[in-house]
């Protein structure tokens, strides 16, 4: 029990963080989480999702079609404990706590053997406590497992699938685990499904001679005779080759929907591509010449456009600015005045990373190579840098700063100075506790207040006062101020999918292919006009920063800074 004890306590820790007041922070329910939730909760209703299709593998949603595996994750939480914020949030901060768990055990069986830098002799065990504890309280970790994010849910699945690899090496049944969890991560997020395959190919590539010699390392410990480990052969190598097979089977289906047409529409609308700005960059610097000639094509070009705005992109996740300083600019991915990470881990970062770059072992080069990866997905889309979809950065970024760390506390060990070694080690404890200490009070007590849009705030209390006076008014108007108001309605106010199913009304199509819930029952979702709307008879208008009569409020939801978020009119 004592030597578990370090990391049971920090899996308590990563538990409380995680777990504490969940259905209350993040103040609100985004929409995608509500997506999520009340599409399991029809699966269980009426074995179809809200656009009437039974047990989908790609989940319409808001026309983004959705991978599967969260929304079934969180069926038996629907199930069990009810259609509700905790049901929609826990299977994530679950797998969250998990993946600090799994982050332990696959930075002990990369760097087992050899661990960093030759004389600093960092004992690899205290090096996987350091950067399971980093990522415990990560703030771009804790951000992603207190929402319901299928992002979350992915990297638990590519943790898995590495560790599975990793103990395959010894017992090849864990290649089944590798494979699977893999394939799994495919089906949880979109980004997944570049950044998976270039992890599990990193893998084999590297330890390509770990799994060619199986049969001789695994036989060397058996302690048999020579024609017994003959005969032990061929069920090994029918292990690898089942979970190779299996692989490709789990993944074969994937295909199929990336060349579908609603498998494109998601890289349509959030790709680099749809930006077209980098095009009419590329026209107006030609327009610049007096000739359009071959060699002013060839330096201004879209291709050539689009390429550096790709380049731009990817370099802009690896900015100690987004890293350590301001973080994503995206408000629900972000807690005001923090990084991605915390400031004071910055000379662990680059003393981590030096170390790192000496590539004296696989478990570094691996490291490093998903470091590389991480943002390529990411990269390819509009916005960035982005913590979303470069999420499974936070891996490599916790062994690198935990790298650092050790090295650093084991420099200090070794100076045999006990003044210097009680003096340092007070600094690191009082600037980490002050670090983790300050980014939760920006959390649970600023991030409400400063950003209460970024995760709908409000809508449980617009759905009480609707469903109260539901029967009262023939139409009912909610603004579309913030995304994708119908799915929030329908979560709190429980509405029957078997009616809701027969009720949508959609809005035409965009430029960019997708479509939106206009209307359900006497609900409708648009932008508030007062001046026409207050002339409709019998009629409640819910706006939000739409410019109404103030005189003619009859009701107001505050945000929790006390502002004014939310105005009721009535036209009887």
């Amino acid at each position: 029990m004592k030597k578990h004890l370090p990391i049971i306590l920090i899996l308590i820790l990563a538990s409380f963080l995680r777990l504490f007041s969940l259905d209350k922070f993040p103040a609100g329910l985004n929409a995608d989480e509500a997506a999520i939730g009340y599409n399991a909760w029809s699966l269980l209703e009426t074995g179809k999702d809200e656009h009437s299709v039974s047990w989908p593998l790609v989940f319409r949603s808001f026309d983004d079609y959705k991978p599967p595996v969260y929304f079934y994750l969180v069926v038996p939480f629907v199930k069990i404990i009810g259609l509700n914020v905790w049901s929609v949030r826990l299977p994530s901060a679950l797998l969250g706590i998990a993946s600090v768990y799994l982050l332990y055990l696959v930075v002990y069986l990369l760097f087992k053997k050899k661990t960093t830098d030759e004389s600093c002799h960092v004992k690899t065990n205290n090096f996987a406590l350091i950067t399971a504890l980093i990522l415990a309280v990560s703030p771009w970790h804790l951000q992603f497992s207190r929402g319901g994010w299928e992002v979350n849910a992915a990297l638990f699945f590519i943790l898995l699938g590495v560790w599975g690899f990793l103990m395959g090496l010894d017992q090849p049944k864990y290649f089944f685990i590798f494979v699977t969890s893999m394939a799994l991560s495919l089906y949880t997020y979109h980004s997944a499904r570049l950044i998976s395959p270039l992890i599990a190919l990193t893998l084999v590539i590297l330890y390509w001679k770990d799994i060619y010699n199986f049969r001789l390392t695994f036989n060397r410990h058996s302690g048999l005779d020579p024609e017994s480990i003959w005969k032990t052969i061929p069920q090994k190598l029918k292990i690898i080759l089942s979970a190779v097979i299996l692989g490709l089977l789990l993944s074969f289906p994937l295909a199929t929907q990336l060349l579908s047409k609603e498998g494109q529409s998601r890289f349509t609308g959030v790709s680099v591509f749809s930006d077209s700005g980098p095009l009419w960059q590329a026209l107006e610097m030609r327009r610049a010449h007096q000739e359009d000639t071959i060699h002013v094509k060839a330096l201004h070009n879209q291709y050539l456009s689009y390429g550096l705005r790709f380049v731009k992109n990817y370099l802009s996740h690896f900015s100690p600015r987004f890293l350590f300083v301001t973080g994503d600019e995206i408000a629900r991915s972000k807690v005001p005045e923090m990084g991605q990470t915390y400031l004071f881990l910055i000379p662990f970062y680059f003393l981590g990373l030096f170390s790192l770059l000496k590539l004296d072992s696989k478990g570094k080069v691996f490291t490093l190579v998903w470091f590389l990866v991480a943002p390529l997905a990411a990269s390819l889309t509009f916005q960035s840098p982005h913590a979303l979809r470069s999420q499974n950065m936070v891996i490599p970024l916790s062994i690198i700063s935990g790298l650092g760390l050790s090295v650093a506390l084991n420099l200090l060990f070794r100076s045999g100075k006990k003044w210097l070694v009680g003096s340092i080690s007070v600094l690191l404890l009082l600037f980490g506790a002050y670090s983790v200490a300050r980014y939760l009070h920006l959390y649970y007590v600023h991030y409400p207040k400063t950003l209460p849009y970024a995760w709908q705030y409000g809508f449980d209390q617009i759905a009480a006062y609707a469903k109260v006076n539901y029967d009262i008014y023939d139409h009912i108007i909610i603004t579309d101020r913030y995304d994708q108001p119908y799915i929030l309605m329908a979560f709190f106010l429980k509405y029957p999918p078997q009616t809701l199913q027969k009720e949508l009304v959609m809005t035409p199509r965009d430029k960019f292919g997708f479509s939106t819930v206009r209307s359900f029952g006497k609900l409708e979702f648009r932008q508030i006009n007062y001046g026409e709307d207050k002339k409709l008879p019998n009629t409640l208008i819910i706006s939000a920063d739409e410019p109404v009569d103030d005189k003619e409020v009859i009701y107001t939801i505050n945000d929790p800074a006390g502002h004014p978020m939310y105005k009721f009119l009535s036209t009887k």
